[in-house]
């Protein structure tokens, strides 16, 4: 029929565009790489999903056949659901935000475009034209990369539109094995395939090439073991295709090579010039990177430990990581939201139930492929293609995180293989409920209904994420009408109340802190200030347990201020979270400016012992030591203050300054001048630490020489020497 010709051509048209949807960056969004990708993905999903329905229900060949994948990702999903339900903060876990753009919708869109793939892709033709469509997406992507290569100097990793240099690689991974699957395919097919061999060769090598400049090292790690792994199962099995077998010895023995060969010369000049392959030479037990990965881990075995069975919900790390926090983590970022770590993320979000349910699609692939009658649709260098595949992507898994690409394509993998799984059996003749319904109720009753729903589906789902995306970019922005227009748009993106709300309130108060200094219309400002506080209150009230809300907050009053008021946010802050050292050095600033200095100490003397190899805690203990006239007590404990590899600083000079110490303060300045001297600061600094001291003749020669560094300088400089000439106060 007519309707159904549309239908099916709606529905393949918008499965047909999300291959192209890695291509996507829109940098009118908050998070261009991100936002825009996610957004097309939904919308596409949403009408191919809404087409495919009405299809089915009116042809019985485009219902979905039951298999152990479809089930598995049944489970995946509503175990998840439970999850996020029940979890510390269900709005995150359904809708997460702007920076990663996943949650429970997201992972619904991947079940629902796993729906249509698999059953709306019913042939071979089709499902070669859909892997084609997709492997010349990525031909693109991996030419622009050498385009960028060849034309760029120091690119240190590629990410090209992915914005992650992690996303780029694991998109080369899986099609570096779907370019294999169909070079294999059509060798299978054809006997002779001429420029077919060209093609994927050489796509393969240029793939290769990208995959090596992202940098990633599970990815690559990944890509090399699934390599051996599947040569050894081709190389083990194959008894038929002797030449074959041969090759698959051959890339064996030559990856075992190469990787020995790496270890023998990764101290060479060779390896340590290039930024790749240094990065692998650099990775031991010792190294920051994998020393932080272990440390992340055991923070969310904690939290597992915690809530075993259904987790945090999706979305949450960020609560066991402020919770569980290890104080030798202070050289890395202070909020992380992922272990980093795929296995981790779900055991978090879903717990052992959660991880089961998604450990369980690997097993039914992999049921489909080696096991069962079904294996029989698949040839054995099939089987090893996928295997390696699997592989690959997940040892990728077990050092990042999902995104949308690797989603896509992930579910990509599960539609074809359950697909592939069921297409040699015959056409199920029982009917189904669906069959009883006549034609008349289909198109007056059915149809119209899921129109409206994914109508529905296409508003609720992206409508407001955009608009109050969009609003917020331009708030952030600077406006050629002062900040009132930034006040507007701020009230604009708040006003849509979507999830969104908690980004929105954060770069609010981010906004606060860029505009503190900067001369403007002081009503606006103080306007955007009470905006600003009231939105944080909101989202405290909301979100009690977020530790980032309250330090954000507690530090915009003190900067305000409202030091009292800031301070109490602190002390929250740090009950959530006791052992993150960024919120006791903000508490213990505070009280330096209240001049509550033995407090200071205390404070900073317990963050210090929390972890003694952190310089900056150290500084700030030896530092709150001063200001409490207690350096006796850092001399008896660790050493004279000199020789104990404090870095003194401008901080240092203040502190001995408020005390009355103005030789030592002159005593740091002139170090400080020593190792900086083309800074114009140090020079005026020291300049009036020698004026203060009585000693004019020095702190006009700093002045000149600071008007010799920065001719800007001299007008003032020069007024300032001649007040000191005349014994005046500059």
């Amino acid at each position: 029929m007519k309707l159904d010709k549309i239908l099916r051509f709606v529905s393949l048209s918008a499965v047909f565009l999300i291959p192209f949807v890695p291509l996507v960056v829109m940098s009118s969004l908050f998070f261009p790489y991100i936002v825009g990708k996610n957004l097309l993905f939904r919308v596409l999903v949403e009408v191919a999903f809404g087409s495919w329905a009405i299809l089915a229900i009116r042809d019985r060949r485009y219902r979905p056949k039951p298999s152990w994948i479809l089930g598995g990702i049944l489970v995946f999903v509503g175990v998840i659901f439970l999850a996020d339900l029940l979890g510390e903060n269900p709005l995150k876990s359904f809708w997460s935000n702007y920076e990663r753009m996943e949650g429970w919708v997201t992972l619904l869109h991947s079940f629902g475009y796993f729906i249509v793939v698999a059953s709306l892709l019913n042939s071979k033709k089709l499902w070669r034209f859909f892997l084609h469509t997709t492997v010349f997406v990525s031909v693109y992507v991996a030419l622009s990369g050498v385009v960028k290569l060849l034309g760029q100097q120091g690119v240190s990793r590629l990410d090209l539109s992915f914005g992650n240099a992690s996303y780029l690689a694991v998109y080369m991974l899986v099609h570096i094995f779907i370019i294999l699957f169909l070079w294999n395919s059509r060798k299978e097919e054809h006997k002779r395939i001429g420029f077919w061999n060209w093609f994927y060769g050489l796509t393969i090598f240029t793939e290769i090439i990208i995959l090596y400049h992202t940098a990633t090292r599970g990815a690559i790690l990944g890509f090399i073991g699934a390599i051996l792994l599947m040569s050894l199962l081709i190389a083990i099995f194959e008894k038929e295709k002797k030449v074959l077998r041969k090759i698959s010895f051959g890339i064996l023995v030559g990856t075992l090579v190469l990787i020995g060969s790496f270890f023998s010369f990764k101290d060479s000049d060779f390896v340590r010039s290039s930024h790749v392959l240094s990065r692998f030479s650099s990775i031991s037990l010792q190294e920051t990177t994998t020393k932080s990965r272990f440390m992340i881990w055991n923070m969310a075995w904690e939290g597992v430990k915690e809530r075993p069975l259904l987790g945090w919900g999706q979305e949450n790390f960020n609560y066991v990581f402020n919770k569980n926090y290890d104080p030798k983590m202070y050289g890395q970022e202070s909020w992380f939201d992922r272990t980093h770590n795929v296995f981790f993320d779900w055991l978090i979000a879903g717990g052992f139930l959660g991880l089961l349910a998604y450990l369980s699609l690997f097993g039914a692939v992999l049921y489909y492929l080696w096991n069962g009658k079904r294996s029989g649709n698949f040839s054995l260098v099939e089987k090893s293609i996928f295997t390696g595949l699997l592989a690959g992507y997940f040892v990728h898994n077990l050092f990042v995180f999902d995104n949308i690409t690797s989603y896509i394509l992930f579910f990509t993998i599960l539609g074809f293989v359950h697909w592939r799984a069921n297409n040699l059996e015959e056409q199920d003749k029982r009917k189904g409920w669906l069959d009883g319904l006549d034609e008349d109720t289909t198109a007056k009753i059915i149809t119209p209904v899921i129109i409206i729903l994914t109508i529905f589906s296409v508003y609720f789902f992206n409508a407001k994420c955009i608009l109050a995306n969009r609003a917020l970019l331009q708030a952030i922005a600077p406006q050629q009408e002062g900040i009132d227009k930034n006040l507007e748009f701020y009230n604009k993106a708040l006003s849509y109340n979507s999830f969104a709300n908690q980004e929105i309130r954060e770069q609010l108060m981010q906004f606060m802190v860029k505009i503190k200094d900067l001369d403007l219309d002081s009503d606006v400002k103080n306007e955007l200030f009470n905006l600003a506080v009231s939105e944080a209150k909101k989202e405290i009230e909301r979100d009690p347990l977020n530790a980032r809300t309250e330090v954000f907050l507690g530090s915009l009053l003190g900067m305000y201020g409202h030091i009292d008021d800031g301070l109490e946010h602190l002390k929250k802050s740090l009950e959530i979270s006791p052992k993150k050292q960024s919120i006791r050095f903000e508490i213990g600033s505070t009280y330096i400016i209240q001049n509550q200095y033995d407090k200071a100490f205390d404070i900073f003397k317990e963050t210090y012992e929390l972890e003694p190899n952190y310089y900056q805690a150290k500084s700030l203990y030896v530092l709150s030591a001063i200001y409490a006239g207690k350096e006796k007590i850092i001399e008896e404990s660790l050493g004279p203050i000199d020789e104990i590899g404090v870095v003194f600083d401008m901080n240092f000079v203040k502190a001995y300054s408020t005390l009355g110490d103005n030789l030592k303060s002159i005593e740091i300045l002139e170090k400080l001048v020593e190792e900086n001297p083309e800074n114009v600061q140090y020079h005026i600094s020291l300049a009036a630490a020698y004026f203060e001291n009585k000693q004019n003749i020095k702190s006009i020669a700093e002045l000149e020489k600071a008007i010799e560094l920065d001719p800007n300088f001299k007008e003032q400089g020069e007024r300032f020497i001649e007040e000191i000439k005349a014994g005046k106060r500059p």
